[in-house]
């Protein structure tokens, strides 16, 4: 008999929750890896070497097929540590869409009138200016001192996030409209201070639909920077593959293959083709006003500088049609 450190329950743990710090998402990431090893060993899988993308699609086409017990977002939620784990890229995978229609909201939605309110109270004027201009989560604004900010000498503005979403760190790019505002709000504040002060993160105002909004101006951002000028394109590509290559270097030691693979995928994502809308999302543009159709390569711009989710379906169903 293996030993425990040997099991694929173990093999997968192990590589789905490196770098995540983050306890709810540790505590997700564990249940959706050991759902995984139950139905691998029912396949016969005894190793993380034998995790393939094929083998991940016979997983997620499992779960599509009892949508009794699984909705698209659990899909998705169960499919990411262990594609993380694999080195295998989400986008690979065929599985049901989530749309716009079907997601729900927190604190916000159920106390809309409250937040309304709260959002056009001077005491709260700081925390909604920099939210319409950073756009990040509700516990990331909390943990901003004023060393997060950053310049650097060829004229970027970043908002360095240390802890964000499952622990991980990120920079969050700011475009040039918003950079005087954000140098107003941390101005005099020393670097290991708080932004914002306890009693101005108790609201309930929507900021997810201030990341939503953010998104949108950043969205038009980098549509009309391509539109005028079509060299901006490349820079653009550049910039978004180091910030891939930055963040994907285990892998690249763990696994040449799956590395080139996965960074395929990526450069294949950004392409300047339409991305069009399907469906539910579809028609909550066409209701909204909203357009059908983005630029691949603006898309992943929003998605990697501003929400660090490196994916065009959760940035426009999350965010753009909101």
């Amino acid at each position: 008999m293996g030993r425990a450190k040997d099991s694929l329950k173990h093999q997968i743990r192990t590589a789905a929750l490196t770098g995540i710090t983050d306890s709810d998402s540790l505590r997700a990431y564990k249940r959706a890896c050991d759902a995984f090893s139950v139905w691998g060993k029912e396949q016969g899988i005894t190793g993380l070497q034998e995790v393939s993308q094929d083998v991940l699609q016979r997983y997620a086409d499992y779960l599509a097929s009892r949508p009794e017990e699984y909705t698209a977002a659990t899909i998705h939620a169960k499919l990411a540590p262990v594609c993380k784990a694999a080195g295998v890229s989400m986008a690979e995978i065929r599985k049901p869409k989530r749309t716009a229609g079907r997601i729900q909201r927190g604190r916000s939605a159920t106390k809309t009138g409250r937040g309304e309110r709260e959002a056009g109270q001077d005491r709260f004027r700081r925390l909604v200016e920099l939210q319409q201009c950073v756009g990040i989560r509700r516990a990331e604004l909390s943990r901003l001192t004023g060393g997060d900010l950053i310049e650097d000498e060829h004229g970027g503005m970043y908002i360095h996030v240390r802890r964000g979403k499952g622990g991980k760190e990120q920079l969050q790019f700011i475009i040039p409209d918003d950079r005087e505002t954000v140098r107003r709000i941390f101005d005099g504040i020393g670097p290991d201070d708080r932004v914002f002060m306890a009693e101005e993160m108790r609201n309930h105002i929507n900021l997810h639909g201030l990341r939503a909004s953010h998104a949108r101006a950043c969205y038009s951002y980098y549509n009309d920077m391509i539109a005028k000028n079509p060299a901006a394109s490349e820079a653009l590509r550049a910039a978004l593959l180091r910030r891939w290559d930055n963040g994907h270097a285990e892998l690249q030691k763990r696994d040449t293959g799956r590395y080139r693979a996965a960074r395929r995928a990526f450069c294949e994502a950004m392409t300047n083709s339409p991305y069009l809308l399907r469906g539910e999302n579809r028609q909550k543009a066409i209701r909204l006003g909203l357009p059908t159709e983005y630029n691949r390569l603006a898309l992943m711009a929003v998605s990697v500088f501003h929400l660090s989710h490196w994916r065009l379906d959760v940035t426009v169903t999350n965010y753009l049609i909101q």
